[in-house]
């Protein structure tokens, strides 16, 4: 305690009338006697006395003793008030930057992320009215009708397609022989090559087509805009489109179709880069299930099928085993929608089945055969030669294939009952039955023949309610196939319709070229699908008709 004492007076100031006990001489007494025998007592019990002394003498005199002679015992050298402590402040954040990039000044965004970055923000077409089919006026009670009538058109019937024979795989046999060469030389080629001019230079730059949209992604930015020349409100950009909804998806296989027709990929050829772009879109919206866009729309089969034969024809004129698995997972999901012991319509394993959706499915797993797909052919095409056998019946003498119920006119958007119906279900038809192998038939069998007949009685011709592009597409593919005078009488009549009506080189565009008319090798959205597909439908589909004399090969010589 002393030590702590003397501790303390080391640090602290002693009032004026106390007396520093620190070392001093020995003492003496009054009588002069010598006191420092005292030194032989112990030093602890001389502290203690007179820390006892001390404290009594305290406790009698601090409490009379003035304000200011008190001291208090501290911890510091001057009286002061407590400082209060400053306030804590909040510890700044530290950002953490990657090790091998050095710290940005105000970072914005980092760059591997918006170069790896996908659009999620796809459109929803679940808003859009998507049942289109109605009954025809002149039809029976059976014809078809939408499962929700309250609805309007959408992507539907119309976005047409195709599939041939052949052989071998990988751009090593199957599609090989439409490989575009120097120089064309191919019948229609010039009128071709301007149709897929038009579709190039209305490309997305992310790689669709739009429906509605096209004009805003062309690159011919100095060209005039005439729009639909007649029938469809003639010279308003309205009347020159689609309806938007998941349709677009359906579009960019339809156009991509055009260009792998003609002998084009996205490996060699002039349109590398369009079709390169095509090809990456429809692998983005290619779902884990194999299916090609959205099932938000009842009609996304069409979507499906016309994706699933693209890639297909993509792969097999490329070899490109990238894709591969696309086209394999494309076929996995076709078959898996298919009804047991039929067909196909508007969904998976949906319980009813049309002809359209079925010709579709089957011609598209024929151009997925020839690129070297495999799936069960066998029990695939046997179920849907069921299906044709059902609806396939004697109506005024001859076998007619129906829509969705034997007999039955073909189908027709509410928004084109005026449209007259053709034999478009016996097209499709006789090019499935043709290319469905050993469960198909022959092409001297006695309903092909009959079907030929009918479609050479209902020829292309430019009026009004005639003009349906996706009859004359089908129409053309069957045909060129039965051969003969079928052909040649309905060849005549579809040459001269398509190229007369071609715009840039109708008797209204004479002289102009792509760089002054925005339409240039285009044809005008006026047919019976116009609200469907607009003038991206109308071009790439008939683009494709053009291309029926190379398209495919025949798989079978017609006997005399």
């Amino acid at each position: 305690m002393a030590a702590n004492n003397q501790q303390g007076q080391q640090y602290y100031e002693q009032p004026a009338d106390q007396e520093y006990y620190g070392q001093q001489e020995a003492p003496q007494g009054r009588g002069g006697e010598d006191l420092t025998a005292l030194a032989s007592v112990p030093w602890v019990a001389i502290a203690l006395a007179a820390h006892v002394i001390f404290l009594v003498i305290a406790w009698f005199i601090v409490p009379v003793l003035p304000e200011t002679k008190k001291v208090d015992i501290v911890q510091s050298a001057v009286d002061t008030q407590p400082i209060p402590p400053e306030p804590e402040m909040k510890p700044q954040e530290q950002v953490e930057y990657p090790k091998d990039e050095p710290p940005q000044e105000n970072p914005t965004e980092d760059p591997r992320i918006t170069e790896d970055a996908k659009d999620d923000n796809n459109e929803d077409p679940s808003d859009q009215p998507n049942n289109d089919l109605a009954p025809n006026p002149n039809a029976d009670d059976s014809n078809a009708e939408s499962p929700h009538p309250n609805k309007g058109p959408s992507s539907a019937v119309g976005l047409g397609g195709g599939a041939g024979g052949g052989g071998g795989r990988g751009g090593k046999g199957g599609f090989a022989y439409r490989r575009a060469r120097g120089g064309g030389g191919r019948k229609h080629e010039d009128r071709m090559r301007a149709a897929l001019e038009w579709l190039k230079d209305h490309q997305n730059f992310e790689g669709h087509w739009s429906a509605t949209k096209f004009s805003e992604d062309s690159t011919r930015k100095n060209a005039r805009k005439t729009y639909n020349l007649e029938f469809i409100e003639p010279g308003k950009p309205e009347g020159d489109k689609g309806w938007e909804a998941s349709v677009d998806i359906g579009l960019t296989g339809l156009s991509l179709l055009a260009f792998v027709g003609a002998g084009f990929d996205h490996k060699e050829g002039d349109y590398r880069e369009t079709c390169r772009r095509a090809i990456m879109y429809l692998r983005r919206v290619q779902g884990n299930d194999g299916c090609f866009g959205p099932k938000d729309d009842d009609h996304f089969v069409y979507n499906h099928s016309i994706c699933a034969m693209a890639m297909a024809e993509a792969y097999g004129l490329s070899g490109d085993a990238a894709l591969r698995s696309n086209s394999e997972r494309a076929v996995e999901f076709i078959v898996s929608a298919q009804n047991p012991g039929m067909g196909w319509r508007y969904g998976v394993k949906y319980g009813e089945n049309d002809s359209s959706v079925t010709g579709w499915m089957v011609l598209a797993l024929k151009s997925c055969k020839m690129a070297g797909l495999e799936f069960d052919s066998h029990k695939v095409y046997g179920d849907a030669a069921k299906w044709f056998d059902a609806v396939t019946v004697d109506v005024s003498g001859y076998p007619k294939t129906g829509y969705n119920a034997p007999g039955t006119d073909n189908a027709r958007l509410r928004t084109s009952q005026d449209y007259l119906t053709n034999p478009s279900m016996d097209a499709i038809n006789v090019m499935s039955r043709l290319f469905m192998g050993a469960e198909g038939w022959d092409v001297n069998n006695r309903t092909i023949k009959s079907q030929a007949k009918a479609m050479n009685e209902c020829l292309p011709a430019w009026e009004h309610h005639k003009i349906d592009y996706y009859y004359w597409y089908y129409a053309s593919l069957a045909l060129f196939q039965v051969g003969g005078s079928y052909w040649d009488v309905w060849e005549k009549a579809m040459a001269k319709t398509l190229l007369d009506s071609q715009r840039g080189f109708r008797t209204e565009d004479k002289g102009s070229t792509k760089d002054t008319l925005d339409e240039h090798g285009s044809w005008d959205s006026v047919d019976a699908w116009h609200s469907s597909g607009g003038r991206v439908y109308a071009t790439a589909i008939n683009c494709l008709t053009l291309q029926v004399y190379y398209r495919y090969q025949k798989i079978q010589k017609e006997k005399k």
